[in-house]
């Protein structure tokens, strides 16, 4: 039994005339504006700005940069620029401690820090206290770590209402 495969399914629907719906609304609203703007200003400046908008709104309609819109190209390239980048520094002091220390000392040594660093930290975040003095003031406010479903650990306030 043979079944007809469809070939061209990136391929958007042609609606008007050769135009698909998207580059007739570019090409269409920007046709507008310039025709507005040709009753509202002199005719050298609408030659500009209509040649501008014109020039905008058909590379929005009909470029494509590695099969992508222009459109998605640029909105990436102003979320990239406008989100803050997060770099990540590690440290080569952990490598030249391993080195130093070769065997399983240094592998200890890790542990132990880790434990007591997450031991602390936790303290810090719950309220809790491990062998440090509180002065007089007594702690009201209760911090409870969970787990997301993703495995990442967050600290929340504990509200108790009595």
């Amino acid at each position: 039994m043979q079944f007809q495969v469809p070939q061209f399914i990136e391929s958007e629907d042609k609606v008007v005339g050769p135009l698909t719906i998207r580059q007739f609304i570019y090409v269409g609203i920007a046709g507008g504006v310039c025709g507005i703007l040709y009753f509202m200003i002199a005719t050298w400046l609408w030659a500009i700005i209509a040649s501008i908008i014109m020039g905008a709104s058909i590379s929005l309609a009909f470029v494509k940069l590695d099969g992508r819109p222009l459109l998605n190209v640029a909105l990436a390239a102003i979320n990239f620029y406008w989100k803050p980048q997060i770099y990540l520094w590690q440290s080569e002091q952990r490598q030249t401690k391993k080195e130093d220390h070769p065997g399983i000392g240094a592998a200890i040594e890790d542990i132990a820090a880790g434990m007591a660093l997450h031991k602390s930290w936790e303290g810090l975040q719950t309220g809790t206290t491990t062998g440090t003095k509180i002065s007089n003031r007594q702690i009201t406010d209760r911090y409870q770590i969970f787990r997301k479903p993703a495995g990442d650990r967050n600290a929340a306030k504990r509200v108790d209402y009595r």
